[in-house]
């Protein structure tokens, strides 16, 4: 049986094709992403000749690369896996490794709304900040206001306190005054009664002298006239 070079080469690219399904040229997981605008059909081998698994992934679908390899007309094909768990073959071509666009504005946009939550937050926040600012100085015056009077005090009380050590001095002063004035005083009452007792001493004397000297001159005159009664007498 005479075979044809034909289909010689056609047997070989089959078999090609087989060892290259069998022996994929890469195991490494990787994150991939379907292009933007796009329905991709997801096949069971690499080539549109195999059977349709998922009709249309759409685009920025979220795929687990299994393994990579290039089929008979050496197109690149990507094996993947879905997130519900299906595994098959697309086109390299339109695999990204980046999100699409689409996906990364839905990103920016809610990274967009989590930051004018964050401002939104942070204004609410600087604005009670404010307001305690504003709370913080007011208590800030009226400590001050405090102060101030508090020193005001101080100081008159300082000025009361000297005011009152001199006082306190001058009662002193006075006191040990006094106290020479009494001593001298009951000193000049105890000369006063020791003249006053000699006084009436000498008043007592002169008395009794006086006394005396009377009754000496009423016996002299009683003398007197007995004489003379008697020499009339005679």
């Amino acid at each position: 049986m005479i075979i044809s070079k034909n289909r010689i080469l056609g047997l070989l690219g089959i078999i090609v094709c087989a060892l290259a399904l069998l022996q994929p040229t890469s195991t490494q997981a990787q994150t991939l992403y379907v292009a933007d605008e796009l329905r991709v059909p997801l096949r069971s081998g690499m080539g549109n000749q195999y059977r349709i698994i998922h009709r249309g992934l759409p685009s920025g679908t979220r795929l687990e690369q299994l393994s990579s390899n290039t089929d008979a007309d050496n197109n690149e094909w990507t094996q993947v896996r879905t997130p519900d768990g299906q595994e098959g073959w697309l086109r390299s071509q339109y695999l990204l490794n980046e999100p699409t666009a689409a996906i990364k504005l839905a990103r920016l946009e809610e990274k967009m709304s989590q930051l004018d939550g964050d401002q939104s937050e942070l204004l609410q926040t600087n604005e009670r900040l404010s307001q305690q600012k504003n709370s913080l100085e007011q208590q800030v015056e009226e400590l001050q206001t405090s102060l101030e009077q508090v020193q005001s005090d101080y100081a008159s009380l300082k000025k009361l306190s000297a005011n009152a050590i001199t006082l306190n001095q001058r009662h002193k002063e006075l006191n040990e005054s006094y106290q020479l004035l009494q001593t001298r005083a009951e000193v000049l009452k105890t000369e006063n009664e020791r003249l006053q007792t000699g006084q009436r001493y000498r008043e007592w004397l002169f008395g009794a002298g006086i006394l005396i000297l009377g009754i000496i001159v009423s016996l002299a005159l009683q003398s007197m006239g007995r004489r003379k009664r008697r020499s009339e007498w005679g």
